[in-house]
């Protein structure tokens, strides 16, 4: 299990990924779920004076890179916490291999140097990228390459750089030395994420790079969502009138158009589309496009939400939450920022406790913070149990707290100091833009700052008064009888019993998308999902008094 710690100093450096003259194309694709690596790329430690590191990259990480390669970097999630700079050389070629085949022995035969000089590494907690202009371009021909880097210290510092990367098997070798010596490598599974910046030829790319919708939204709040989306202009050039549009299916079906009016070159702009109805509870897709054009690998994003009966969070309806994210020996608050559309009353939090097995023993707490980052309500203490561990548990606040419509909060997990490093938050590793989790220490010492290293969703729910009693008591005692067995399905079929009267029964798949829906008014009926990739489902039954129960499958 992974465990991330967290620290509180202040995030100071990001820069930008795309300029209007020269895209800059992540390999792999910013789609594919991040990790973290703080030993496979030069982290501005003393341990990392000399690392070398050499990778294979396949032809299907490389589909959206030009013939011409004119700058190289790196993604970090967050920056070392002092100055720390040295010399990198970084080598390139082609291969006909299909998988990463050099080794353990350092080689650079053979490569073209793309690179040889400074490198300064970012400071702060800050996500950053670092992009090398190249001295000459680098020609790329299509399939796989090699890639190979060389990093030598000149100016270190005490807490290093965490680098983004995703995890594979054999991805290449790596070694650092605390010495000028050649380091020892090791095999890897885990490769940075590398950028490579080719001339921008787009005339008409338009990018839509993050869109702003919980994962879950309540229907207590009895007021539509408001869904935003960043978009970027890509070309080159100026763009005028950009059509964007918002698509949600499912529970609750809705279309808005949006028109860009002008967007400079390279520029960013927010678009808030109309309210959307937020009414029905269930399964929806949110989905944010822009037009075809000359990428349409960055059209759209599209995510999945869960209309609920009381809970609000930026995590997705399913998932698991199993990394660990904490503090280690330290404490501190790890925090969810919101505010509610209406004057509200919330009552718990509900954390996704990690699987991390030092976690049991210890204890924990919710809080409510203003914007200063006092303390305004805090929960019952839990103390962790075995049991609890991959699970969420909800933390009542002694007293309910009443939230004023469109004000800032912050809600989330205290973690106290322990001789044992801890990390009691579960996380999933889905990335998650835009980021909005905070840190603060556990007394109101500052405003919780902004955590802008991506470490996926974190399992933590704002839960507010219940207004779904007014369905009726006898419709949720129906709903409560309801049982899906077997589960995880058996050659894909499983039963759902307990039914009274007629209910619509409609299976959705992780995207939001109905695979199966039927109507019946018998007590027990079958559900066949043979069919249908394996994996997780969700099963939403509702009756004719639209009182809805919805449970989660696994098709195996």
């Amino acid at each position: 299990m992974k465990k991330i710690t967290l620290t509180l100093f202040t995030a100071m450096l990001s820069l930008a990924t795309f300029a209007q003259v020269n895209t800059v194309v992540n390999v792999p694709t910013p789609n594919t779920a991040p990790g973290t690596t703080g030993l496979r790329a030069p982290n501005g430690t003393t341990g990392h004076t000399v690392m070398r590191g050499q990778y294979f990259i396949p032809t299907a990480d490389l589909t959206a890179l030009s013939p011409t390669i004119t700058s190289f970097g790196f993604a970090l999630t967050s920056g070392v916490n002092a100055a720390a700079s040295g010399t990198l050389t970084v080598y390139l070629v082609h291969t006909s291999a299909t998988s990463y085949t050099s080794g353990t022995t350092w080689n650079t035969a053979g490569m073209t140097t793309i690179y040889n000089g400074a490198y300064s590494i970012p400071v702060g907690a800050a996500a950053a990228n670092v992009d090398l202009t190249l001295p000459s371009a680098f020609n790329y021909t299509g399939g796989a390459l090699n890639i190979a880097y060389e990093y030598t210290a000149g100016v270190t510092a005490g807490t290093g750089a965490i680098y983004t990367a995703f995890a594979g098997t054999a991805l290449g070798a790596t070694g650092a030395s605390a010495s000028l010596t050649a380091p020892v490598l090791g095999g890897t599974g885990f490769r940075p994420v590398l950028r490579f910046g080719t001339p921008n030829t787009f005339t008409n790319e338009i990018v839509v790079q993050s869109v702003n919708a919980p994962g879950k939204y309540p229907t207590t709040f009895a007021t539509p969502q408001v869904v935003t989306a960043v978009i970027m202009n890509g070309s080159n050039i100026a763009k005028t009138n950009i059509p964007v549009g918002l698509s949600i299916t499912g529970a609750n079906p809705f279309t808005n158009a949006q028109f860009i009016a002008s967007l400079a070159a390279g520029a960013t702009t927010t678009v808030t589309f109309a309210a959307a109805p937020t009414s029905v509870q269930g399964i929806q897709t949110v989905s944010v496009g822009v037009a075809p054009d000359q990428n349409n690998l960055t059209n759209t994003i599209t995510q999945t939400q869960s209309v609920t009966c009381d809970v609000w969070a930026y995590n997705p309806p399913s998932g698991s939450y199993t990394a660990g994210v904490g503090f280690n020996t330290g404490s501190g608050i790890i925090s969810s920022q919101f505010s509610t559309p209406v004057n509200a009353t919330t009552t718990a939090v509900r954390i996704a406790v990690s699987t991390d097995t030092a976690t049991p023993g210890n204890s924990i707490y919710g809080v409510l913070l203003n914007t200063a980052g006092t303390i305004i309500g805090q929960t019952n203490t839990l103390a962790v149990t075995p049991g609890m561990l991959g699970t969420f548990q909800t933390l009542n606040y002694t007293t309910t707290q009443a939230l004023t419509a469109n004000t800032i909060y912050y809600t989330g997990l205290a973690q106290t100091a322990n001789t044992t490093g801890w990390f009691p938050l579960g996380s999933q590793a889905t990335p998650v833009a835009p980021t909005n989790y905070y840190t603060s220490a556990l007394t109101a010492t500052a405003a919780p700052a902004f955590l802008a290293s991506n470490l996926g969703y974190f399992g933590i729910e704002a839960v507010f008064t219940s207004t779904c009693g007014s369905i009726g008591l006898a419709e949720l005692v129906a709903a409560s009888k309801i049982a899906v067995y077997p589960n995880p399905t058996v050659n894909g079929k499983t039963t759902i019993a307990g039914l009274e009267g007629t209910n619509t029964v409609t299976v959705y798949n992780m995207l939001g998308q109905s695979v199966l829906t039927l109507t019946s008014d018998r007590e027990v009926v079958s559900i066949d999902l043979s069919s249908q990739p394996l994996g997780n489902y969700l099963v939403r039954v509702t009756d004719s008094n639209k009182a809805t129960k919805t449970v989660k499958i696994i098709n195996q």
